[in-house]
């Protein structure tokens, strides 16, 4: 069975959490930044709009439930004329334009069902939740009695603002008790599950998904034995559970007191490859201020690609400025010296001020040198 290789990154489901707000939390960035596509919803939420004169619903919770340990169980009291006499709204949080791929993932369980073959029937609808209630990727999914994983994607051959859109899941097909769990939607992409079916993202060697196909990567995510250096500074490995791409632990660096130049508290990131001039390095580094790290949350990580010996020719400088969730932040920049194979290294500073900083993942992409599956 197919499951969500991020789902752990979620929170807990709560049945009445608040509506996703423009800064989302730890989590739901954490969630964002590994999914393909966008979120547009919030996972944590199971307060939906249910509707039908002959339903009856309940929160349930349970070690047992996958995703969020919780979930709505709706009991239809008797089939409907049509599908969509009784069911459930989830809210979508953003718009969707005509022609954006929207994919919808979640975890169901049929309680009990009277039908033929003893499984409950879900009607899913991407819709408008206001008249004229337009909507598109209407599909009907047979419910077994265990938990699963179940996806519907489509394309909008519609566009709906924003604060109009929600997943309607559609009940009235039989006499049944559905329960429905976390659910997780997408826009920009056709599928949230991993074609390997792994449970979750491999721990050093993936790509994330927002890279894939991008180029040729030119470091080693395995490789996080970094030299760190520097006075003022400590340095140690800390564990980072549940968020994608850090191989479960990251470096957290903390500098006691500004240094005079910034590059004077740093780490090495090796470049396996080598770089011609005029190629287009894509960088990739997943990061975020420690708990603590600074009284406003933020910190400065700077960032060059150089060759390893004096007088160490690069280029690409830049400050990345990081906040207290997860992000994974991309920068670009265009060779302006050749580097040998096995001579360069991405170059991480540190010393910008008093902080603390995490770094889980470095990714360095050759975007100039395709791989055959960046071309598919």
């Amino acid at each position: 069975m197919h499951k969500f290789a991020l789902w752990a990154v979620a929170a807990v489901v709560s049945v009445s959490a608040p509506v996703l707000a423009d800064q989302p939390t730890a989590e739901l960035q954490a969630l964002d930044d590994a999914l393909p596509g966008t979120l547009i919803n919030d996972p944590t939420r199971l307060d939906w709009q249910i509707f039908g004169a002959d339903q009856t619903s309940k929160p349930v919770k349970g070690e047992n439930i996958p995703g969020g340990k919780a979930a709505t169980q709706i009991t239809i009291a008797k089939a409907g004329a049509t599908l969509f006499e009784a069911g459930a709204n989830a809210p979508i949080t953003a718009g969707i334009k005509s022609g954006t791929d929207v994919v919808v993932a979640f975890y169901a369980r049929t309680v009990s069902a009277e039908t033929s073959d003893g499984r409950g029937r879900i009607g899913v609808r991407f819709n408008q939740n206001v008249p004229p209630y337009s909507g598109f990727g209407d599909t009907t999914i047979l419910i077994e009695k265990d938990w699963k994983l179940y996806q519907v994607a489509a394309k909008a051959n519609i566009s709906i603002p924003r604060g109009q859109a929600a997943v309607g899941f559609q009940l009235s097909g039989a006499k049944q008790v559905i329960e429905i769990g976390q659910t997780i939607v997408a826009s920009g992409t056709t599928s949230l599950t991993t074609k390997s079916g792994k449970t979750e993202q491999s721990a050093t060697t993936d790509i994330l998904p927002q890279l894939q196909g991008k180029g040729k990567l030119i470091s080693n995510p395995a490789d996080k034995d970094w030299a760190v250096y520097g006075p003022g500074a400590t340095h140690q490995t800390v564990p980072s559970p549940n968020i994608p791409g850090t191989g479960g632990t990251a470096l957290l660096v903390r500098t006691a007191a500004a240094a005079a130049n910034a590059f004077e508290i740093g780490a090495i990131v090796p470049i396996t490859d080598s770089i011609a001039e005029g190629d287009v390095i894509l960088i990739g580094i997943l990061a975020r201020t420690a708990p603590g790290g600074s009284p406003d949350g933020t910190s400065k990580l700077g960032i060059r690609v150089q060759a390893n010996d004096p007088p160490y020719p690069g280029f690409g400088e830049n400050v990345l400025t990081l906040g207290p969730t997860w992000r994974l932040l991309q920068v670009k920049t265009q060779a302006k010296t050749a580097i040998d194979a096995g001579k360069g290294v991405l170059a991480l500073y540190f010393g910008a001020a008093a902080q603390a900083i995490e770094v889980g993942q470095v990714f360095v992409i050759n975007t100039s040198k395709l791989t055959p599956s960046s071309n598919q």
